[in-house]
């Protein structure tokens, strides 16, 4: 009976010694080594951090890697197999990447969203635009899909007795007025209507392009096949629209070698009233011309009508990259499904809140129900200890919305709108080896003869014989490759 006891007390105790452990494993710290671009001089505190490992019961490993060697340091690690457990990789165009994921290094996490509050809700669109061979390897960095609108001088618009444009035949009107009708009344003809540079993407030329009814970077025809968005007339109606300003003096006549912060401090000096690009712009130049000029005043507009009368705009990803998940460093699956909850659970609005804005009462102050503004004199604080943290955020959900800053909240709100006239890249989840190799030296060709026909130095026939050369030197073979994925991926 003595035995009978000691051996029921064993099993119980054993039993007792077996649970305790399991539940200190299941109720354990998860451990994850991430590898993070940094866009700051130093790393965040640990302030932050330390709620957010407390919250999502964490231990986090941050490899915080300086934004001028990401690329570098990513391929290093590529090629080297040993992987943290989580990898941002920014750029899904670098061919080392695409290698990467193609070849089984990560984790195919497609399956798996189903089964968490915030992941499935993930955008359709955006999870196409980051798919390698129509899988999912990873939770997108989200980014505002389409960002592009005008940014005018709303005081010299004023001045004049205009309206803010709602065409584009309205765009240059006023262009012509701003260069003309001495916009900022100081009696000189020291003004012109739009301040442009040299690119032909984030510059004037392809917002424009969309207005005009271009497709982004590619088109499909009538049987559905691709062709490069160069070949559409729309794009050559762009070029001679362009050129029609750069003739008639209506633009910075050095507009081809100028660069982004030559072109902005032509809006912010007062010697250029539009700027076509990205809408979120607005807010720096607002800022640093108000030191200059206590009258300067911007606003911002989208869905400028094309000849058509119709509204559309290029759109991005979507995304800025994604997070993926080492194969080399996490073999189960469980373990899986414990870093995709993880990042489920920094998708709910305090911790997304927090990785955007910080601390309530410490990096900013609330307004209203979803309103905040960020004191200046908290400005350093949130710069070293929270806005590193934006790179850890996928789904951002901006929660809190801009209430001291009509301009600012303008923008929120217009981006946001632009998702509903956003044309989309149809070729932005598929590959082409060709692409990849010789891509970049091949668009070279056709930005040249695009900046030389605005400039006046070809025609339209020398531009066609340009796209012939940009197909026989390899691009009738990108065309070629991404058709046939296309067909693969239908």
């Amino acid at each position: 009976m003595k035995k009978l006891c000691c051996l029921i007390l064993i099993l119980v105790f054993s039993a007792g010694c077996t649970q305790q452990k399991a539940s200190t494993e299941e109720g354990g710290a998860l451990e994850i080594d991430w590898l993070v671009p940094l866009h700051t001089p130093q790393p965040p505190k640990e302030k932050a951090l330390d709620i957010i490992e407390d919250k999502t019961n964490t231990k986090l490993k941050l490899i915080w890697v300086p934004d001028s060697t990401k690329e570098e340091r990513i391929n290093t690690t590529l090629a080297g197999g040993s992987m943290p457990k989580v990898m941002t990789l920014p750029d899904l165009e670098d061919s080392a990447v695409v290698s990467a994921l193609r070849s089984g290094m990560f984790w195919e996490i497609g399956p798996y969203l189903k089964d968490y509050p915030n992941l499935r809700t993930l955008d359709k669109t955006i999870l196409k635009n980051i798919s390698v061979d129509g899988k999912v390897y990873g939770i997108y960095r989200e980014r505002p899909m389409a960002r592009q609108g005008v940014v005018i001088r709303k005081d010299w618009l004023d001045n004049l007795g205009l309206e803010m444009p709602e065409t584009v035949d309205d765009l240059y009107k006023i262009a012509k007025a701003f260069t003309e009708q001495d916009p900022d009344q100081n009696g000189k003809d020291d003004t012109i209507g739009l301040a442009d540079r040299n690119d032909l993407t984030f510059g004037a030329f392809k917002t424009l392009a969309s207005y005009f009814g271009a497709p982004n970077e590619w088109g499909t025809d009538e049987d559905e096949n691709l062709f490069p968005y160069f070949k559409h007339e729309a794009y050559k109606d762009t070029m001679a629209y362009m050129k029609k300003f750069y003739e008639e003096g209506l633009m910075n006549r050095d507009f081809a070698v100028t660069s982004k912060t030559q072109q902005q401090d032509l809006v912010i000096q007062g010697k250029a009233g539009i700027y076509i690009g990205a809408m979120s712009d607005a807010m720096n130049l607002r800022d640093q011309g108000l030191a200059l000029n206590p009258e300067f005043q911007l606003e911002i507009a989208n869905r400028i009508k094309g000849p058509d009368g119709k509204e559309r705009t290029w759109a991005l990803g979507g995304h800025g990259g994604m997070f993926a998940i080492s194969k080399s460093s996490v073999k189960t699956e469980e373990e899986v499904k414990k870093i995709l909850a993880f990042f489920d659970r920094i998708a709910e609005e305090d911790l997304n809140n927090l990785m955007l804005y910080g601390i309530e009462g410490v990096h900013y102050e609330k307004k209203g129900d979803s309103g905040y503004f960020r004191k200046q004199e908290y400005y350093h604080l949130w710069e070293a200890e929270i806005q590193p943290l934006n790179q850890l955020i996928g789904i951002n959900k901006q929660a809190l919305k801009s209430a001291e800053d009509p301009l600012r909240a303008k923008n929120e709100k217009l981006e946001e709108d632009n998702r509903a006239i956003a044309v989309q890249n149809p070729a932005e989840p598929l590959y082409s080896a060709a692409q990849m190799d010789r891509g970049t030296e091949l668009k070279k060709i056709i930005d040249d003869a695009t900046f030389k026909f605005i400039l006046g130095e070809i025609n339209e026939k020398s531009f066609d014989k340009a796209v012939v050369k940009w197909e026989k030197h390899g691009g009738g073979t990108i065309m070629k490759e991404l058709n046939e994925d296309l067909k693969k991926a239908n």
